[in-house]
């Protein structure tokens, strides 16, 4: 057994090179400071999370840390550790040394592979090997690895390449046969359908003809009546008329002959489902997770069959690409109206009475009609920065840097300010939930009651650039330094990450009824809609639909409405309601 002392200094410079480093920055600790979990940061990639507050969540064990007023500096040095690092530095500068003559390495020889000093090339030890400088040596067999490296991916790439024309060409082939077999059965069901309407019409006419028996057959029983009170009398007077009697008897019973006559069995066999010679079971389409659409044709023992048809929001969609096929929402828009009230919108709201309300950078509020007729304006003391909708005729509106909530009552398609509430730390974002007001600053999202005293805050993971409660589903949708959206249930667990290439300078973030989130891309210049998995369903609007640097999105109390405040060239503001069918 032969220890390769070399192989082992190298493995545990690996393994030491992993400890060194910043979980952060993944550079060597510089300057590092230990938080109480005893875990260990650089002093600037602590400055970098904390985001000038004095609280945030360790990056290694989201364990609260709470800074005192001297911030970061207020932490314990971690020397040791940082001479550690100075020393493994050291060493791995000495590893560049040659062991036997303990001179700068300045060659490799390609013959023995291994580095050499000046020295080196001239001993009997190298003698007629091949020699050459680090960096070209290096250039060369980095260049002999790429190639082999890139033959690998290219096989790599026509594997999966494969793979996915094979999936897409099932995925298509899928369609068709399920677009055949729908048919076959829309078209079952409209015979059965045409089936039943001959059936009706039939039933109707017996129903008239059955009337037109039960008027003679009443008619028939008041004669009868009289009969029976005329054979009532006394014996002289019946012997008297019994004749009579008894031909009136004979017409009538006549008349019921003859009514019995034309009575017909009235029951209807109704036709049966049948699908060729195919027993269906059930077939099951699974699209999203957020619906379960089927059709079951179940068949029972005695040969009758029963049809459940649940229909769905969703359908599957094929471009014209012969290996392309996508799932996607059923979800349309429809430009109801454009307009530019003010050079300087950044948010708004929908009232549940049909109301549009704007806020623009000079702190006025504008007021719309269902027909997007301006009817108030209300300009605010401060520096108002968001507005939502706290009930069908109550706004509230963030006053960021005074720390305040001003409450909004639109009476009589007028705005009047009906108080304030004062809060403990500044609010930009607003939403609300049930009674109570949300807003976010920072990276803290807090729950105020409507007197302002605060019930509770949730640390997030970035800086909150907008934010929006779903009431339907008791959802938090922010966006986090433009960069991704975060859905999370009302504790701050995160049910979602959506982050997407094609969606840049994420702006507004809402959520429509079924489940679905929106986000703009001021960048990108598109509109994404979210599926409940987190997953892109598909980009709904893009600047190939006229979009022009979209900054926030919103949607109406029915979600049958979504507003979307653009800039255009030149940072003015534009305002469009579209018209939501799903």
């Amino acid at each position: 057994f032969v220890v390769n002392y070399t192989d082992c200094f190298n493995m545990a410079s690996l393994v030491l090179d992993q400890y060194l480093r910043c979980p952060v920055c993944m550079d060597f600790f510089a300057d590092p400071h230990r938080l109480p979990c005893s875990h260990c940061f650089c002093k600037r990639c602590l400055e970098g999370v904390r985001q000038h507050c004095l609280s945030f969540n360790c990056p290694e064990c989201r364990q609260l840390v709470v800074l005192d007023y001297r911030g970061v500096d207020g932490l314990e040095k971690d020397r040791r550790l940082a001479a550690m690092v100075d020393e493994f530095a050291h060493q791995q500068q000495q590893s560049r040394v040659c062991k036997e003559h303990k001179r700068t390495v300045e060659g490799f020889c390609e013959t023995c592979a291994v580095l050499m000093c000046g020295r080196c090339f001239f001993s009997d030890q190298h003698s007629g090997h091949t020699m050459g400088d680090v960096d070209v040596v290096a250039k060369k067999k980095r260049d002999e690895i790429s190639s082999e490296l890139a033959l690998v991916k290219g096989k790599v790439d026509s594997i999966l390449s494969d793979s996915e024309v094979t999936v897409q060409s099932q995925l298509c082939a899928l369609q068709e046969q399920i677009t055949t077999e729908f048919e076959q059965i829309r078209e079952l069901l409209r015979h059965k359908e045409e089936a039943l309407r001959l059936e009706a019409i039939k039933l109707a006419e017996k129903a008239c003809h059955g009337h037109d028996k039960i008027a003679k057959a009443q008619e028939l029983k008041m004669k009868i009546t009289d009969l029976e009170e005329s054979i009532t009398t006394d014996g002289v007077s019946f012997l008297q008329n019994m004749a009579e009697l008894k031909e009136r008897v004979r017409i009538e019973k006549k008349l019921v002959s003859s009514l019995d006559s034309e009575y017909t069995d009235t029951r209807i066999c109704l036709p049966t489902l049948k699908h060729g010679d195919t027993e269906l079971f059930l077939m099951s389409f699974r699209l999203a997770p957020a619906s379960d659409p089927r059709l079951r044709i179940r068949k029972s023992s005695d040969g009758s069959e029963d049809l459940t048809f649940r229909l769905s929001t969703q359908h599957l969609e094929s471009s014209n690409c012969k290996h392309s096929a996508k799932l996607s929402f059923h979800t349309n828009l429809v430009l109801e109206k454009q307009m530019s009230p003010s050079p300087a919108v950044h948010a708004a709201s929908f009232l549940s009475s049909g109301y549009l309300v704007l806020l623009d950078l000079n702190s006025t509020l504008l007021l719309f009609n269902e027909d997007y007729t301006l009817l108030h304006e209300l300009r605010l003391e401060d520096k108002a920065f968001d507005v939502t909708a706290l009930s069908d005729h109550m706004l509230a509106v963030t006053i960021g840097a005074a720390k305040r909530v001003e409450l909004i009552d639109v009476k009589d398609e007028t705005l009047q300010s009906n108080g304030k509430i004062e809060l403990d730390t500044e609010c930009f974002h607003v939403s609300c939930i049930d009674d109570k007001i949300v807003t976010g600053n920072g990276s803290l999202v807090s729950f105020f009651n409507v007197k302002g005293a605060r019930l509770k805050t949730i640390i997030m993971s970035g800086m909150i650039q907008s934010l929006y409660i779903s009431k339907s589903h008791r959802k938090m949708y922010l966006n986090i330094r433009s960069e991704y959206v975060l859905c999370a249930d009302m504790r701050g667990n995160r049910e979602y990450k959506y982050k997407h290439d094609d969606l840049q300078e994420i702006g507004g973030v809402t959520a429509d009824n079924r489940s679905l989130a929106y986000a703009c891309g001021s960048k990108s210049n598109n509109v994404h809609q979210i599926g409940p998995d987190g997953r892109l369903v598909r980009i709904i609007l893009s600047k190939e639909n006229g979009l022009t640097k979209p900054i926030s999105v919103g949607f109406d109390s029915t979600c049958s409405k979504m507003f979307l405040i653009e800039k255009d060239d030149t940072l003015k503001e534009a305002v469009k309601v579209y018209n939501v069918n799903y």
